[in-house]
């Protein structure tokens, strides 16, 4: 079976079952009851996506409905509590049954859900059966960088459709935590713990902090409701989370009733600070300078979903190996074992969005609120990361074309993210049009090194000349003017795309290489020329090849293009030092 290891590290219950594996599959056909107890035509490898070859299906022509069924059996002391059923993701909209009966329903590719199914399932065998719908071509549908036609194309590639991550079981008592937030604050050395309850009880909740296997301090607190609190005060030197250096403390919470416990999960949360001072970032009161590099998160056999947890875990292993010490995980919302690696690597990341393909604006309001309701569930979701220091919901999203925002809806995602987390710094957009913002976030793809230090200096937040910035703003009054974008700090979150290797067909930013040397000579002309300018970092596309795009560091199976030296000499070039410049220095 594949993916066999619990799916969410940050929120752990010891009594659980995997539902992965071998499930019946069927892509819907007109009239036919899928209820019925009729046997499916196929079977899927569950949590592959039907598009990737490790699902058994390899169907990659658009699909619109898909069926799954499997069978699990259920002991009668697991049916004394609550049976909770989890689904990390399932693309687009999906309806579940259990033993036949509508159980539940989810919009939202990219978020987890859960339904307790206690009522609906029995001792012996049950039945749970999903219908996925997606529509590919639907523009309240946000879909990051799945194709919106029948091929791959561009900087475009195969869809995903329906169940891409782990579905399992989880056995509690009859009251369990729904949800809960951890925030940790270094200035009282406290950890503040909220949570909420499936019901009204009444009991005890209690929580214990460790470092390093070593009991610091336990508190609790009696309950009466469905909302908790709770605030655990620590009595000694704090170890704090930052780069390479991954501080964590271990945390267990429990619920009690009538001295019985109900509900524990093993979780943990790291010390640290972000904040901005006039055009820098700081990382625990220090200056941190960004050498990150895009992740799209695909894998040739896998698709939306890594082969193995290990998989996962290599990515980052690989940017690290290349000198980087984060990455934007781009146009997607990772699996959540992505961040716990990251979280205990100390590899810096920022929380992004699949906007495109949704136009996020009044005149969309359904795909607005598409975007609204799941990014509340993203943040919600990884929150508790302390590898996450900032957020982007919208990337590239402008007036002018097809992933178009404007003021209201990039204000209503900036204001909803800050008012659930006013710990993090917010990008309005990622390299597009800039209404809100905490940071002057920019895409520059030029491969001239000279223009590039200009652009950082120009209050532009991509490659169009000044006088397309006056049109745009004519229309749309409300944009961020170069004095105001001067004002912040920069991060030029996308530059490079350099193209080396290419094999077969390709897409690509200008500029191809063939010869090694060529090549990292033009990657650390642009990148020293980033550490010449006042800025706060970069974010490099990309770290290996996507299908057709093929501008990685590394092929699209992860393997090598560079030799080990020219690997050592970008690994240099991102290790080296930032001095600390003026905006108005010269060249």
């Amino acid at each position: 079976m594949f993916r066999e290891e619990y799916p969410r590290p940050g929120f752990v219950r010891p009594d659980w079952r995997n539902l992965n594996g071998s499930w019946q599959f069927e892509i819907e056909k007109s009239g036919k009851n899928y209820l019925d107890g009729a046997a499916y035509d196929s079977v899927i490898e569950v949590p592959f996506c039907p598009e990737s070859r490790l699902s058994g299906i390899a169907h990659t022509e658009p699909l619109t409905s898909v069926w799954y069924r499997r069978t699990f059996s259920l002991a009668p002391e697991q049916l004394e509590g609550s049976v909770l059923l989890h689904f990390g993701a399932v693309d687009y909209a999906a309806s579940v049954f259990v033993n036949g009966v509508f159980a539940g329903s989810h919009s939202g590719g990219y978020t987890p859900f859960m339904l307790d199914i206690g009522s609906l399932v029995h001792t012996g065998e049950n039945t749970l059966t999903v219908n996925a719908k997606d529509d590919y071509q639907d523009g309240t549908i946000p879909s990051g960088k799945q194709s919106n036609r029948p091929e791959s194309y561009g900087c475009l590639y195969t869809r995903t459709t329906g169940i891409w991550q782990t579905v399992w079981l989880e056995f509690t008592g009859k009251t369990y935590f729904s949800k809960t937030k951890i925030t940790p604050d270094v200035k009282s050395k406290t950890i503040l713990i909220e949570a909420a309850l499936n019901r009204a009880a009444e009991g005890l909740f209690e929580a214990e902090v460790r470092f390093q296997g070593e009991r610091l301090a336990a508190n609790s607190v009696s309950f009466n409701g469905v909302s908790l609190t709770l605030s655990v005060a620590l009595d000694c030197e704090l170890a704090l989370w930052d780069v390479l250096e991954p501080n964590l403390y271990d945390i267990t919470l429990k619920l009690i009733e009538d001295g019985r416990v109900t509900d524990i999960a093993e979780t943990y949360c790291g010390f640290r600070t972000v904040k901005i001072s006039g055009r820098s970032l700081l990382l625990n009161g220090k200056p941190l300078f960004l050498r990150q590099v895009l992740d799209q998160g695909y894998y040739p056999d896998g698709i939306y979903t890594a082969p193995s947890a290990a998989d996962l875990e290599r990515d980052i292993d690989l940017a690290r190996a290349f000198g980087f010490n984060g990455a934007r995980p781009h146009e997607k919302v990772f699996e959540e074992r992505y961040l716990y690696y990251a979280d205990r690597k100390g590899f810096l990341l920022w929380g992004e969005y699949p906007n495109w393909n949704c136009k996020t604006k009044p005149s969309n309001p359904v795909g607005l609120k598409h975007t609204l309701d799941e990014w509340q569930t993203v943040l919600e979701r990884d929150y508790g990361h302390p590898s996450v220091i900032g957020w982007c919901p919208l990337n590239e999203a402008r007036f002018v074309w097809g992933n178009a925002t404007d003021y209201t809806g990039q204000k209503a995602l900036y204001d909803l993210t800050k008012a659930y987390d006013p710990t993090r710094p917010v990008v309005g957009s990622s390299g597009g049009d800039l209404f809100v913002t905490d940071l002057h976030d920019a895409h520059f793809y030029t491969h001239d090194a000279r223009t590039l230090k200009k652009l950082v200096r120009s209050g532009r937040y991509n490659e169009a000349p000044d006088f397309v910035y006056a049109i745009w703003r004519i229309f749309q009054n409300k944009l961020l003017r170069k004095k105001d974008l001067l004002k912040l700090p920069c991060y030029v979150s996308e530059y490079g795309g350099l193209s080396f290797l290419v094999e077969g067909k390709s897409w690509g930013y200008h500029g191809k290489f063939t010869a090694e040397e060529a090549f990292v000579q033009k990657y650390c002309e642009l990148t020293n020329a980033l550490f010449e300018e006042d800025c706060i970092g970069f974010c490099y596309t990309q770290l290996y090849d996507v299908e057709q795009e093929q501008n990685g560091l590394l092929r699209y199976d992860r393997s090598a293009k560079l030799s080990p030296a020219g690997t050592e000499a970008i690994r240099r070039c991102n290790a080296q030092p930032k001095r600390q410049l003026t905006l108005n220095q010269a060249d």
